[in-house]
């Protein structure tokens, strides 16, 4: 086999090579939820469905609620995400971040989070939740909600269910 051929025969291996590279790159998702908007999009937050709580009656349980950046940039403005309870089921401290607040009677509360959150990160609240006592087994309905002023928002709201056992 000639010098030429081989050194071909390389050079033809190695483009394909980067052929499939870029393909599989192309291919692969920039976030576990999908790829990102695009070049100058700018930030763009995704309420990650909160898991279903399973709690017995009178009983405790934490819910645990995600935003996540999947844009191209920091958001630049603070958000708020809510988690709203039914009847018989409340929030109680404490709260992370500290300084989510509870509305009256304890079925809503409201996490605000600083603007800063870069791409491919998330901020969580972690909320503790308790039932009445004697609220009969079911299953009940919550909401988790993502307030912000310019930046936007992907599924939110978000429903979830409270498996009471």
């Amino acid at each position: 086999m000639s010098a030429s051929r081989r050194s071909l025969g390389g050079s033809l291996r190695r483009a394909a090579l980067a052929g499939c590279a870029l393909v599989l790159l192309a291919a692969t998702p920039a976030t576990a939820d999908g790829p990102l908007t695009g070049p100058g999009a700018g930030p763009e937050l995704v309420l990650l469905h909160p898991h279903p709580l399973v709690v017995a009656s009178g009983g405790r349980t934490t819910a645990y609620a995600h935003v996540l950046n999947r844009g191209t940039a920091p958001t630049t403005e603070p958000f708020t995400l809510v988690l709203q309870l039914p009847p018989g089921v409340f929030v109680a401290q404490p709260f992370t971040p500290a300084d989510c607040t509870p509305e009256p009677f304890g079925h809503t509360v409201s996490c605000a989070f600083p603007a800063g959150l870069r791409p491919g990160e998330t901020d969580t609240a972690v909320i503790p939740v308790f039932t009445s006592s004697g609220l009969p087994c079911g299953v009940l309905s919550g909401d988790a909600e993502v307030n912000t002023t310019g930046t936007p928002v992907l599924d939110s709201p978000a429903p979830f269910d409270i498996v009471v056992t």
